[in-house]
């Protein structure tokens, strides 16, 4: 795109020109502009400058030459055209060594061409070269507009752009999904590329600080730029260039390149705006539908499968239900001042990713989804294929936590998984999904995965909680415990649960509560002296065990007199 000292070399005016030096150079030389300079240097020389000169000032001293050439060198110019004639007869051997030990492009000149000629000739190739330059920009523009507006493919896009600059190229989302590709893509560079926004992901997640606009990095053809697709402040996407070869470019190469990459860029995040109007309308009516599913409130069975058909769903499966509460929703924002965006934009993409996800996990494992976000809670229906269904769900789980986490770093997922499945038993699977994660949120914590058929325990303690008599009965031997335990600062019920877990092995409990034996002896008397209970007798056992599961599950204490 910019002009090398090869282009100006090769003109017509400069075919009699002699390289002296730097001859490697000249296609990686650029040069934007043509000067006539003689002695002193000072600050007339600019960087990318193709100098002429006649040497009239200090070719009569080799020392007043040689530190003009030095001059010349360190302003960065391009190279160094001199007229051989009555003041430079010969370049001095110390020259063509300085020039050398510098890499730089030293050319003479016949003493009969005329440098206005050279600078008519050279600027006009420079500006050429810009106007055509800027030609290809807003032809590229034009055309990018076209793709976008008629819907057209992101890999038709990504194909027209790599055949227009020469560069292989892809275009990604922000969670790393190749979306558009160049048919000349390497492998080596999309797996690089996708090793390196992987690590990304999996240290900061989806939102982090670009510290910097142009990311290089290194693969197996050469140099590649990852370019960002910004869009309201916010990351969009990606674009991937490859083919380059080392980098960093010249400053004013790079502005060139990264000029007509912002309207490939500005283009594609049209494209994801308009991809995501689109998904947001549909978003809803599906979100509804499948919540409408999980209420039982969807009557009319002709309607209804005539509205999942309209959506994409299939009825006529069987299907589990999954049920996932987010936390540490508020935690997982915080770190993200850096991002020009409210909490309620970032919980509401942030919802859309986790459907998002859900369903393309599904597809994965080749299998039917429904996928709602309600009441904060992501419920989902995924297709059963395989007689463990828990076994299944869990696999299935296992991989959306691994994605989310990806995404989220600081976000972790709470699940409930119901224990019918089949057809048509969308409302009841629900709430016995619903039911396991809230059982299992309370006895094994957030980031827990529970099954309804192993909360069996849990209901019936819950019913229980709502008998008086049987309240009254754990009050009458608990009170007296667990207030002897909040003076003396001994947690008594919990040895006895530990105790019982064990099935009364005394060496097995003092190790896991890291007790002598003889402590635990004396706590396990002082248990049966303060609930009349022993702990030989089955039914005491059975009276403790579930007054102490009453009291873990939420039942109130007495104050004990």
């Amino acid at each position: 795109m910019s002009t090398t000292m090869k282009d100006i070399q090769s003109l017509d005016i400069l075919e009699k020109s002699i390289i002296r030096t730097g001859k490697d150079q000249l296609d990686s030389t650029y040069v934007n502009w043509v000067s006539v300079i003689e002695t002193p240097v000072e600050s007339f020389v600019r960087k990318n400058e193709l100098v002429l000169t006649t040497g009239v000032g200090c070719a009569h001293d080799p020392n007043l030459f040689y530190a003009f050439v030095t001059d010349i060198i360190h302003s960065e110019a391009s190279a160094l055209a001199i007229a051989i004639g009555p003041f430079v007869q010969q370049i001095p051997d110390s020259i063509i060594v300085l020039a050398k030990k510098h890499n730089f492009i030293l050319l003479e000149l016949d003493w009969s061409i005329r440098f206005s000629d050279i600078l008519e000739k050279a600027l006009e190739y420079i500006h050429e070269t810009k106007r055509r330059y800027f030609d290809n920009i807003e032809k590229l523009r034009k055309a990018l507009l076209e793709f976008i507006l008629s819907g057209k493919s992101l890999d038709l896009v990504a194909q027209y752009v790599s055949t227009t600059i020469g560069h292989e190229l892809l275009i990604a989302d922000k969670r790393g999904k190749i979306r558009g590709k160049c048919q000349t893509l390497s492998d080596n560079l999309q797996s690089k590329w996708e090793t390196i926004i992987y690590e990304q992901l999996e240290q900061e997640g989806i939102y982090y600080d670009h510290e910097h606009t142009v990311n290089w990095f290194e693969y197996e053809n050469g140099f590649a730029l990852q370019l960002p697709i910004h869009s309201s402040g916010n990351i969009q996407g990606y674009i991937v260039v490859g083919d380059f070869g080392e980098e960093p470019f010249d400053e004013d190469e790079e502005k060139q390149w990264l000029l007509l990459l912002e309207h490939v860029t500005t283009a594609v995040a049209i494209h994801f705006l308009h991809e995501q109007a689109a998904k947001e309308a549909e978003w809803r009516l599906r979100d509804d539908f499948v919540w409408e599913l999980s209420k039982g409130s969807l009557h009319p069975i002709e309607a209804t499968l005539s509205r999942a058909k309209s959506l994409g769903y299939q009825l006529n499966l069987p299907y589990i239900c999954l049920v996932a509460k987010p936390e540490r929703v508020k935690e997982s924002f915080e770190p993200m001042s850096h991002v020009a965006i409210t909490f309620d934009h970032w919980l509401h993409e942030c919802i859309r990713l986790m459907e998002e996800e859900a369903e393309s996990i599904a597809k994965s494992f080749a299998l039917k989804s429904m996928v709602t976000y309600q009441q904060e809670e992501l419920i989902i229906y995924i297709e059963v294929t395989h007689p463990n269904t828990v076994s299944q769900a869990k696999t299935y789980i296992s991989k959306l936590n691994k994605r989310i986490y990806f995404l989220f770093p600081s976000l972790s997922l709470t699940w409930g998984i119901a224990k019918q499945h089949g057809y048509s038993c969308f409302e009841h699977g629900y709430q016995e999904a619903k039911r396991a994660l809230e059982i299992g949120r309370k006895r094994n914590g957030v980031s827990s995965i529970s099954v309804f058929a192993d909360t069996t325990v849990d209901r019936i303690i819950e019913s229980l909680l709502k008998n008086d008599e049987i309240i009254d009965i754990a009050h009458t031997v608990l009170d007296s415990l667990l207030y002897y335990s909040q003076e003396r600062e001994i947690d008594l019920l919990h040895t006895f649960m530990i105790y019982h877990e064990n099935r009364g092995n005394v060496s097995q409990t003092a190790r896991d509560l890291n007790l002598h034996r003889q402590s635990l002896m004396y706590r396990l008397r002082k248990i049966e002296a303060l609930t009349n209970c022993s702990l030989d007798n089955a039914e005491d056992l059975f009276i403790l065990d579930l007054s102490s599961r009453l009291w873990v599950n939420g039942m109130k204490t007495k104050t004990a007199e």
